[in-house]
């Protein structure tokens, strides 16, 4: 009996080892599973990292283009607008000419130049707060000395120089017309006479 006993001790030892290796082997299987596990898990992190950072990429170069777009429109729109108003002055000055008989000579000029100075008496005359009466020939009459207002035309026409310079008048005499009109005009500038 004392061998039944040994081989039911050995078969108890083997079926326990047995158990054991068979532990250890689902054990081993289950930690090499769980670590296949977690570095599947850790590359879908790294994968979704990756995608989520060229998204942020994506977005901020897309944010960039959009900026870069509106920009280039806004200049486009810039200069469309100042084309658009330059062709509404053109318009305007275009469909805005006058007539005018200064004491004798005919001008033609438009309404913008005519009002281009400020507190003047042309301007005044033409705000379209007193009424005008055009002659016969549809121009209004101003009874000034006509000679010289071709160099008030001039100056209406560049009223931004201070000194204008009147080169086209040769007498000194002429000189001195052309400042008492501008004086009667109502015009604030300075005209050389020598």
């Amino acid at each position: 009996m004392a061998g039944a006993e040994d081989d039911d001790e050995r078969a108890a030892r083997d079926a326990m080892a047995a158990g054991v290796e068979a532990a250890m082997a689902v054990f081993q299987a289950g930690s090499a599973k769980r670590k296949r596990a977690e570095e599947s898990l850790e590359a879908r992190e790294r994968e979704t990292l990756e995608a989520l950072e060229a998204a942020v990429k994506v977005k901020e170069d897309a944010e960039t283009e959009a900026a870069d777009i509106r920009r280039a429109a806004a200049v486009e729109r810039a200069a469309l607008d100042a084309q658009k108003a330059a062709m509404e002055k053109t318009y305007a000055f275009q469909t805005s000419i006058i007539k005018l008989d200064v004491g004798g000579h005919k001008f033609t000029t438009s309404l913008p130049t005519l009002t281009s100075v400020p507190d003047t008496y042309l301007a005044a005359l033409f705000s379209g707060r007193h009424p005008l009466a055009p002659n016969a020939d549809g121009a209004i009459y101003i009874d000034r000395d006509g000679d010289h207002f071709r160099h008030i035309l001039s100056y209406l026409r560049d009223p931004g120089r201070d000194d204008y310079t009147l080169l086209a008048t040769r007498h000194a005499t002429d000189r001195l017309s052309v400042c008492h009109l501008t004086q009667k005009l109502g015009f604030k500038t300075r005209w050389r006479t020598w």
